[in-house]
């Protein structure tokens, strides 16, 4: 397990879920007309975080790293997207941003581990 490949993915998922909560924090839901509550924007950070994670640890997984990271991206991703469809069908946004924060973590995360 490379210690450091966990570390470098989980940071740029950490990273990528700060700014991926602060674009929600500045939209309405399109289901309530009101703004994103703290718990949805926290549960955000804390999957992209999760994504960042399990990233990190599939490095034994031989896939292109941006393949890698849009399949694991999508699949952490629409862990979130299900309860989220108590607000309505715009939680099938969360998915396609997912698919590229893992791009983008398991790129990052190639590189330079």
């Amino acid at each position: 397990m490379n210690v450091k490949r966990i570390a470098i993915a989980t940071t740029i998922g950490l990273l990528c879920g700060l700014y991926c909560a602060y674009a929600a924090s500045q939209m309405e839901n399109p289901a309530t007309g009101a703004p994103f509550g703290i718990f949805i924007l926290l549960s955000i950070v804390y999957n992209r975080a999760l994504i960042g994670f399990v990233i990190g640890i599939a490095d034994g997984i031989n896939l292109h790293p941006v393949l890698r990271g849009a399949i694991l991206g999508a699949i952490v991703s629409f862990a979130m997207t299900i309860p989220a469809f108590e607000q309505g069908t715009g939680a099938l946004i969360l998915v396609p941003f997912g698919v590229v924060y893992g791009i983008i973590a398991d790129f990052v995360a190639t590189k330079f581990s």
